[in-house]
């Protein structure tokens, strides 16, 4: 089986959602992802629902993704709850190399090398303020371009430093992969 992404881009707000609402709400998606397939002529593999947390990982990260991703389970049986602990941007100061890549004045500090980039404070300022000081400025828009140089320069699997979202986002690939889609990934 040959698979494809199809992106759906509708604001989803699931971990500050009151348990007794969740259910709906994650139907109501599940509904857009069915139509979506539908439309495509194609088979709902698998379904992966980014969100951010907007906090630090802290001790309830666990509790908050599980939460949400069980309620998924229950609803599509083969899907993922993507929940990016402070922001996506975290996930980026993972890949210095990917972000000079793309804008070659930009540069991470050294300070923030090595680090869990999900107890970082404001990563996306970071990246606007200390990671592009001097020039073109980073914008929210920028995101999937530098995801993409990671990809282009084969670096996702060796980030330097870490973030735990970043690692369940790696696992949950291999696993829909090699579940849903039953092909293997490649693992260091």
């Amino acid at each position: 089986m040959r698979g494809r992404l199809v992106e759906i881009n509708e604001p989803v707000r699931l971990h500050k959602v009151p348990a007794e609402r969740l259910p709906r709400r994650i139907s109501d998606l599940a509904a857009l992802a069915r139509a979506r397939a539908t439309t495509e002529d194609a088979e709902l593999a698998c379904v992966f629902v980014h969100e951010d947390l907007d906090s630090g990982d802290g001790d309830d990260y666990p509790s908050i993704h599980r939460r949400v991703q069980d309620a998924l389970c229950r609803e599509l049986g083969n899907a993922h709850y993507v929940l990016a602990v402070e922001e996506m941007e975290a996930w980026l100061l993972l890949f210095p190399d990917a972000l000079s890549d793309l804008v070659g004045s930009w540069k991470l500090p050294a300070k923030y090398r090595g680090k869990d980039t999900g107890r970082l404070t404001d990563p996306k300022g970071i990246l606007m303020r200390e990671v592009s000081k001097g020039g073109r400025r980073y914008r929210e828009s920028d995101a999937p371009a530098v995801l993409e140089r990671v990809v282009a320069l084969a670096i996702h699997r060796e980030p330097i430093g870490s973030n735990r979202s970043w690692t369940r986002l790696g696992t949950d690939i291999a696993d829909c992969c090699s579940r849903h889609l039953k092909q293997p990934t490649k693992t260091r």
